[in-house]
């Protein structure tokens, strides 16, 4: 909220309140990527859907590409975890 605050107080951003909420998403799903949650994949996916739109409105479209393919990835990671978590497994073992 601060950061949406000063941006949109003192900077001439495009979107002030949008381009913050999405790094503290960001932040919080790399807190849990780090905390093994199986849901960051989810909140990666929701947050790189986010921004590609943002991107996308902005006409970035390389760095709008860049996050769908992180998208992909991210499904990609969750479907992995997913069935290693259903196969009884431990450790999701690597590429």
């Amino acid at each position: 909220m601060a950061i949406g605050c000063l941006t949109s107080r003192y900077s001439d951003a495009a979107l002030p309140w949008m381009d913050p909420t999405l790094s503290s998403f960001s932040l919080v799903a790399q807190y849990w990527t780090a905390r093994r949650f199986a849901a960051s994949w989810l909140l990666w996916i929701v947050v790189d859907t986010l921004y590609v739109g943002m991107f996308v409105m902005k006409g970035l479209w390389p760095t709008a590409g860049l996050h769908a393919a992180m998208i992909i990835l991210a499904v990609l990671g969750y479907r992995r975890w997913r069935k290693h978590q259903h196969d009884g497994t431990t450790a999701v073992p690597a590429a």
